[in-house]
Formats: structure tokens, sequence, C-alpha cells
């Protein structure tokens, strides 16, 4: 650096008695200068000390008797910084405080080169010419208490404006460790760093059933310093005993009799029963029984659902039908049949025929746009050990086939009814 080369008074040591030219300190100087040797030999850079060490001898007067003089250890360097790119030695020191004293022409300074074994060589005295400082600590003139407090409170005032704390990192800790902070910055520009505990929480509950009657809670503390939580709770009194005749629990079936006409028993679910998740018997069996197959065109949908009857042995079908709103007929219906149970069903129960009046809109057959209303009569006659029906349609009782009726013409449509026939049995 520049200002190194500004501070540094430098001197060549050659030959023991050669001529060194005299140094010039100043008293103010105040440890603010370096001195340094550069050792040669004949003119010529060295290339190594070879063990050599160096200390600074000095004497403000060697001819007062009381003046002891003192001593500092030297710094040994090499560098390259020389036009022969040999390697330069040197010894430095800054000059020390105790020779800046006093003024005067008597002060001396040297060089003090000690070998490897230890034996001193010690150089010719250089002379210092040491000038007086221009100021004079020790004079009362120089002092300003007043200036000086000024000056303590501005340096104070500028510390205390320019001095800040903030908050840094904050982190939580669990409860089993300890707070702790830290502080980074320097001067009066710092940060504070925090690790705090977090509250204890219950990391863990379990409860026992006791035979006691008084509860416990025991509570510890798990690695991370959270609650564990053992609870003992009482069990509850046994109920009194029921009265007699109350239900008791059901007992194993495996033994139980099939039930028959006289005695009582286990009741088997028949067909077209079926129990629910709760316990309620309904009606298991619908059957949707297709259509009739009378023309082209069916004019009928049929559906069929099977109903247990009186007796348990036979079942009644209810058969609702619904016009078929795709068929098309010139000349009407009169009648048609339809399968109207599963082909293991039949009619067995000498029944007779079922005997129905509905009432339907017909088209008139010659504008074939006025609409009436008229009650049709209709007889069903089972087929005796089939699973088919045959329906027939009248004007009225006694009267001829209403061939002339229109079940599906110019949108209007014959409506849906219900028929129940008796006397279904299963085949097999």
């Amino acid at each position: 650096m520049e200002i190194e080369k500004y501070r540094t008074i430098e001197a060549t040591l050659d030959l023991t008695n050669d001529y060194v030219p005299p140094i010039r300190l100043n008293t103010g100087d105040m440890n603010g200068r370096i001195l340094k040797f550069n050792v040669t030999d004949g003119g010529n850079d060295v290339d190594d000390l070879n063990g050599l060490t160096a200390k600074l001898t000095w004497n403000r007067d060697p001819t007062d008797p009381v003046s002891a003089g003192g001593w500092a250890e030297m710094t040994a360097g090499t560098n390259t910084d020389n036009p022969t790119g040999v390697r330069q030695v040197s010894f430095t020191t800054p000059v020390p405080r105790a020779l800046l004293q006093e003024a005067g022409e008597h002060t001396v300074v040297g060089v003090d080169i000690e070998d490897a074994d230890g034996n001193t060589i010690a150089s010719r005295s250089i002379p210092v010419l040491m000038e007086a400082g221009r100021l004079n600590a020790k004079a009362s003139e120089i002092a300003d208490p007043l200036k000086d407090l000024h000056d303590t409170l501005d340096r104070a005032q500028t510390l205390v404006d320019t001095a800040s704390l903030t908050l840094g990192t904050v982190t939580t800790l669990v409860p089993s460790k300890k707070a702790t902070g830290s502080m980074t910055g320097t001067g009066w520009q710092r940060k504070l760093n925090l690790s705090i505990p977090r509250g204890s929480k219950i990391s863990q509950l379990t409860a026992i059933a006791l035979d006691e009657e008084t509860p416990t809670v025991n509570t510890s503390s798990d690695a991370n310093g959270d609650m564990i939580v053992a609870l003992g709770l009482p069990r509850g009194r046994q109920g009194p005993q029921g009265e007699p005749g109350a239900k008791g629990d059901p007992g194993d079936a495996s033994n139980v009799p099939i039930a028959s006409a006289s005695e009582a028993g286990i009741v088997q679910i028949g067909d077209g029963l079926e129990v629910d998740s709760t316990g309620v018997l309904s009606v298991a069996e619908t059957h949707g029984m297709g259509i009739s197959d009378e023309g082209s065109f069916q004019a009928f949908f049929s559906q069929t659902v099977l109903c247990r009857g009186a007796d348990a042995t036979y079942m009644d079908a209810l058969i609702t039908f619904t016009a078929n709103p795709n068929y098309v007929s010139e000349a009407g219906l009169s009648g048609f049949g339809v399968d109207a149970l599963p082909p293991e069903y039949g009619f067995f129960a000498d029944g007779g025929a079922t005997t129905f009046n509905i009432v339907i809109q017909t088209i008139d057959e010659v504008t074939e746009t006025d609409v009436t209303m008229r009650t049709v009569t209709g007889v069903v006659l089972p087929h005796e050990g089939l699973n088919s029906v045959q329906i027939n349609f009248s004007s009225g009782p006694g009267s001829s086939v209403a061939s002339f009726i229109t079940v599906i013409k110019n949108g209007v449509c014959m409506p849906s009814f219900s028929i129940r026939v008796p006397g279904v049995k299963k085949k097999w």
C-alpha cells in the first residue's frame, strides 16, 4: 500500500561498519513510523537468512549513565520486489513509543543480529535526529475541558442515533428445551435471535376401566416435554335383575323344530316373501310379464305382482295393463291374450271368469276426430294350468263384442287398468 511506503523508513545493512545515514524521527509520531533494514551481501541481495534473527536496540543518550535504552523484536521478511528478482531479506519493526519521549540529537538505534547458534553481532550505531513534536500533551494550555466535554457528548449522541436493536430469527423449541438468545452484528447495530419453548400439550391420552369407585389421573412427560395422561374410570354398576317373564337373550335355534299345524317352531320364509334387515316381512316377488302377442304391434304391456292369498298354497295375481303408445289399430280391438305369469307359475284354482268395467276415450270411426267417453266391460279368462289369460271387451253386460273400440288412435290412448285374478300356484 502507498501509505505503508509513506510511513516506512528504509536503510540498508551491508558491511558491519558500513556507513548508514541518520534516521529522522519526530516525538509526535506516536508509533506511526516503521523502521525497515534490508540485508545485503556485498551490495547483492541474499537468498536466505539461514536462521538469522534480529532485534532493534536504542538509547536516547548513550552518554547519559541513567539512560538505559531498550530493545524490540524485529520481523524477518522476504520478497521479490527488486530488479534482480532475487529474494530480498529485511527486518522491520514499528518505532518503539518509548524512543519518542524526548527530542534531541543524541538518540541512536542499532540492529543486533543473532545467528542460529545464539551468537549476537551488534552493528554500529545509527544516529537518530529526534525532532520535537508540535504538540506538547503535558502543557496546561492544550487542555480545553469544555470542548472535550462537547466533543464527548457529540460522539455519544452519534452512537445513540445510530444504535439499533432488531429482532432476528425466532425459533420454536419443544417444551423440554431451555430458552436461548444470541446477538449478531457489530458495534451499536445488533440483532437479537431467540429460541423459545412452546407450551406443553397432551400428546397421549389413555383410559382404563377400574373396579374401584374412585377415578385416577396419572400424568408424565414424553421426550419432548409434552404431557401423557392416563385415566382410570370406574366401571358402571350392574343393573337390577329383570322381572320374571321378561324377555331374555335369544337362545340357540339349532334344536328348535320346524313349525307345524299343531306345534310351534321355526317358520321358513316361503316363495314371494322376504324379511329385511329390520325384521319386517313383505312380498318379495314382482314380475314384469312382457306384452301380449295380439297382432304385429302389441297393444298392451303387462306387469304382475304376486300376493299371498288366504290359502297359504295359492296366491293372487294383481295384473296391471298399460296401453302401448306405439300401437296403431285401424279396426279397433276386441280382445287379446297375454302371458301374465312367469313360466313356473300357473292358474289352477277354479275361480272362473273375472268381470271389470273401465272408462275409456274412443274416437268416432267416421270423423276420426270426435272423442267420447265410454264405459267398457272387460272379462278376464285365466287358462287352467297355464300362465296366460284372455281379455275380451264388450260395450256392456250381455252385449256383443265391442269390436268398434279404438285403443290407440289419433293420440287417444286407452287408460291403464288393473285386475286381480286368484288361484296362482307354483308348478315346480
